[in-house]
């Protein structure tokens, strides 16, 4: 039954990407009474709709950026064997592809198959992973000048 309800989830999904686009709140918007009506009515009789949605937002949001998409469909089948023991290493299954004309995650076959896309996508991932370098510097002097101050002692007013 669960599996049924998860199946009728991910179709909607799908569906509602062709119409709406890669917004997941978008998405949410379209699916949740379709997918799951009985629990949409319940959550909207109790005050806990805005509460499901965003839950359903937030696992839309991680099928789209970690392809966590219908168990039923593997998008690694597309991929060349000799690819394979890279594709492997990678933490995230999609990736952000920055150009104006895509500016949404995609999955790593269909990167393999766009070069143009997969450069763009380690680009940014490079870029981004030095901004974080470059930002946790900045917090390693500020812990390193933290740690040599002693820290204030807060006085206690008296009782007067």
């Amino acid at each position: 039954m669960l599996t049924d309800k998860l199946r009728v989830f991910h179709e909607a999904v799908n569906a509602a990407i062709g119409e709406v686009g890669k917004s997941a709140a978008k998405i949410a918007d379209r699916v949740i009474a379709d997918a799951f009506p009985e629990t949409a009515d319940a959550a909207e009789r109790e005050g806990a709709d805005k509460m499901l949605r965003q839950g359903v937002i937030a696992k839309i949001t991680s099928m789209l950026t970690k392809g966590g998409g219908d168990p039923d469909q593997t998008d690694f089948c597309e991929i060349a064997d000799d690819f394979m023991p890279i594709v492997e290493r990678l933490h995230s299954h999609s990736h952000y592809v920055p150009l104006p004309d895509v500016q949404e995650y995609v999955h790593v076959s269909i990167l393999i198959q766009n070069p143009e896309w997969l450069d763009a996508a380690r680009k940014f991932k490079r870029q981004k992973g030095e901004e974080t370098l470059a930002e946790a510097k900045v917090l390693d002097e500020l812990y390193e000048a933290v740690s040599r101050t002693p820290s204030p002692t807060p006085e206690r007013e008296s009782a007067a």
